[in-house]
């Protein structure tokens, strides 16, 4: 009897050791999940809202339903906020639950996913997959992006033609809206708002060229911060490597001008936005090139007022234009200067100007009746 408790006591000791191993040693926690758990791999823990958040993006536009992940180091509370760093213009996370831990160190979730009307009509422009009945607006939506890309997106197209395309026709074709009062999730803050009612706010705009940009195969962020002080939207767009801002909302004159389009804020890095708007510049990748500027690239971007009017008066008088936008590096703004476009002619009984600054870039618009 003495040898049967002895031996007991022998295989409770080295369970309660055993126990006491894989509780901390993450390793051998690690090493006993990989053949426990089907989706146990380094590449799905997570110890990070950001990481997890990337995960979450992924997932909504891979069509998943919900996806498992280990967290380690973080609180399962923590997935509360995980929406707030997602752009939510194709989904976001609609529950999560704890499903168990692996000893000490690994917490087991699952995360299910609610997606947009954005996201079906995305789905069905890139990979004809049919969109569900009760969705309609997506269906909406779907055809007037299959129409937008028919009419912008031609073959042979270089990535900043493709950009200047689908940016022009949002400008031309939706009006900055009048009604702001809505509540939160209304049209005027979605792509469908700017892209079928032709109606939006900033959000919109944003959301309308995030998908549309998607579907052109454009790389692009939603991005959101302040404006002049004002909650405020607009996109990162990525050429050549190299990241720029681009604000549609202001590149749209208000009171709305139909077919008057400007590019004061398209393409631009950090520097010259920054003057105006506000963001978490952790959040977002850096964007700090003027090659794909607007100006730069189309050769309207000019040394100093001397050299700008040269061209200025070569297009709008001698070609005929009534309208010519560009930048100079520097410009104190003068009603008198502005003269220089009726001289030896009769062309125009006025001029409008529209002046934009951000430092030492400076867009200037002339606009001639």
């Amino acid at each position: 009897m003495k040898k049967q408790i002895i031996v007991f006591v022998i295989i409770l000791i080295m369970a309660v050791f055993g126990v006491y191993s894989y509780m901390t040693n993450p390793k051998l926690q690690e090493k006993v999940a990989s053949y426990t758990e089907e989706n146990f791999s380094e590449e799905n823990i997570y110890s990070d809202l950001d990481s997890l958040s990337k995960r979450l993006s992924a997932e909504i536009l891979n069509g998943s339903q919900s996806f498992i992940v280990y967290l380690k180091d973080m609180d399962v509370e923590a997935i509360d906020d995980i929406n707030e760093s997602l752009d939510g213009v194709f989904g976001s996370g609609a529950t999560y639950q704890q499903l168990g831990t692996i000893g000490n160190t690994y917490k087991k979730v699952s995360i299910t996913i609610k997606r947009t009307t954005n996201y079906y009509a995305l789905k069905a422009y890139m990979e004809s997959e049919p969109i569900p009945d009760t969705e309609q607006k997506a269906k909406q939506l779907y055809e007037r992006i299959d129409f937008i890309m028919s009419e912008c997106i031609k073959e042979g197209m270089s990535d900043f033609e493709k950009e200047v395309a689908l940016h022009d026709y949002l400008v031309k074709n939706c009006r900055y809206s009048a009604n702001v009062d809505q509540p939160a999730g209304s049209d005027i803050y979605r792509a469908y708002g700017a892209l079928v009612n032709q109606d939006a706010v900033c959000n919109g705009y944003a959301e309308a060229l995030q998908v549309l940009f998607t579907c052109a195969g454009l790389e692009s962020q939603f991005i959101i911060g302040k404006a002049d002080g004002i909650e405020h939207a607009w996109n990162l767009v990525k050429l050549e490597g190299v990241w720029y801002h681009l604000d549609a909302t202001w590149n749209d004159p208000v009171p709305d001008r139909g077919d008057m389009v400007v590019h004061s804020y398209f393409n631009v890095p950090d520097e010259v936005i920054s003057e105006t708007h506000e963001w978490d510049k952790s959040s977002y990748p850096e964007a700090f090139g003027m090659s794909c500027n607007y100006y730069v690239y189309n050769n309207l971007y000019f040394r100093d007022f001397n050299e700008y009017k040269y061209y200025a008066y070569e297009k709008m008088v001698e070609e005929g234009q009534n309208y010519y936008e560009a930048a100079m590096r520097s410009y104190e703004e003068n009603e008198d200067e502005m003269q220089f476009i009726f001289e030896d002619n009769n062309i125009f009984r006025s001029v409008n100007w529209q002046t934009f600054r951000a430092g030492e870039f400076h867009v200037l618009v002339l606009q001639a009746e």
